[in-house]
């Protein structure tokens, strides 16, 4: 067989079968007979058992599950998933673990003829997941959601202004943090009243300034708008925090998801008419599941409307990359330490970093410009702003005297290939309760 066969015509027919390819699909494209393919099969069986071979193991009960993958090749959660054959349509992932580990093989390699063993160093990757039964609650909602999609209404893209040349091609970032719809604050308890409606009125406001403010740099690619960062003041029916802590300031929490869904809704149709805008969801620490699920409603709801791209994934911190520029939102309670957010950034972002030059984070949570935490910091080329915020002080903040701050919202212009170029702030007069300059 070594007379007929040349060495690359033999590895090339190993690594079909391999890759589990049929003798038919080789002999078709090597060009050699199905009885050639068995007999270099046989002769080469140690060359043909590769250590590629993927393991696969399941294990399911009733509600749950585990799934482990040893293999060269299956690296992540998602193709873990997939080769398992796991139907996410009946299973979530609860928690996983992924491991890998260098070994040296000895791999055969044909030479005139003949194989030779030949040392190689691979990765083995071991990928190893729970899995918990999705709820009927879950399963409804999933299923409402779908209905949604198909209901949604179909618009076509908006005909706007033609942009300006390629040398200056911007986007618009619109912050409107911590509205905290559903919060009711009255004087003297509070510095100023709160109320959904006033707090609807307030956003619509500093929204329609900012718009104003930002018309001289349009017209614009589309408008970046982080979502979520305390869009809701409570999670339940119980009126608390997604961690529990009670908010007795609270209005009923049926009434104020209804709201906040009406008003996101207005907010998106009035932001869309300017520019093309991608939503950001981030959900805040106190109504972190509430609006996970607003976010996922308006993904729904604007699923076959062109002018509308929503990014509601489960990850807690999203990043928008644009020219040079990137931009990480985070709504700001959860890592405690800011300085860890420019390594993270980096793994994070790690295939578009070079492509980079301005990197900024933008977070929320605090209510004002800072917290016991530096206001802004830059580390390794990596920028951290804490931005203000919509909401009034509560009884709690005039409690602790962290009542005051400067609120206000924000916007701002990043340029493809310039940066950031400006800085757009709408503020609010604590003392009159009214928009500055308008």
């Amino acid at each position: 067989m070594s007379n007929k066969l040349d060495d690359d015509t033999i590895q090339e027919v190993l690594e079909g079968l391999k890759k589990g390819e049929s003798h038919r699909v080789i002999a078709k494209r090597v060009l050699v007979s199905t009885t050639t393919i068995s007999r270099i099969r046989k002769r080469f069986a140690a060359d043909v058992s590769t250590p590629s071979k993927k393991e696969i193991i399941r294990d399911f009960k009733k509600d749950t599950g585990v799934i482990t993958t040893r293999s060269l090749d299956v690296k992540t959660v998602e193709e873990a998933l997939e080769v398992s054959g796991v139907d996410l349509d009946i299973w979530e992932v609860d928690r996983f673990v992924i491991n890998s580990w260098e070994v040296t093989m000895k791999l055969k390699q044909t030479l005139k003829g003949n194989f030779v063993d030949k040392p190689k160093t691979c990765t083995n990757w071991q990928v190893k997941i729970w899995l918990k039964k999705k709820t009927d609650q879950l399963l409804g909602f999933e299923s409402i959601l779908e209905s949604i999609q198909k209901q949604s209404p179909h618009i076509r893209l908006i005909k706007r202004k033609p942009l300006k040349p390629k040398s200056s091609e911007r986007v618009l970032e619109l912050s409107l943090f911590d509205p905290h719809i559903g919060l009711r604050c009255q004087k003297p308890a509070s510095d100023v009243r709160w109320s959904i409606n006033i707090a609807q009125e307030t956003m619509f406001s500093v929204l329609e300034q900012l718009l104003e403010y930002a018309e001289h740099y349009g017209p614009f690619e589309y408008i970046v708008f982080p979502f979520g960062n305390d869009f809701l003041h409570t999670d339940n029916v119980y009126n608390t925090t997604t961690q529990g802590t009670h908010q007795p300031e609270a209005e009923a929490w049926k009434t104020t998801f209804i709201a906040a869904e009406q008003i996101a809704i207005q907010l998106v149709d009035r932001i869309k008419r300017v520019a093309p805008i991608k939503i950001i969801v981030v959900p805040g620490n106190h109504a972190r599941q509430s609006e996970f699920v607003l976010g996922r409603l308006l993904r729904a709801y604007y699923h076959n409307d062109k002018n509308v791209s929503i990014n509601a994934e489960p990850s807690p911190y999203k990043f928008h990359h644009y020219g040079v520029n990137l931009i990480g939102f985070e709504h700001g309670h959860s890592i405690k330490q800011p300085v860890r957010l420019a390594a993270l950034m980096a793994n994070e972002c790690r295939d578009i970093w070079s492509k980079t030059v301005y990197r900024e984070w933008h977070l929320g949570d605090q209510h004002r410009k800072g917290s016991n935490k530096p206001s802004m910091l830059e580390e390794q080329g990596v920028s951290v702003e804490y931005l203000p915020g919509l909401t009034a002080p509560n009884e709690w903040h005039r409690l602790k005297s962290f009542n005051w701050q400067k609120r206000a919202g924000l916007g701002f212009i990043w340029d493809k290939t310039c940066g950031p170029i400006s800085r757009l702030q709408v503020n609010i007069n604590n003392y009159t309760e009214k928009i500055m300059g308008v």
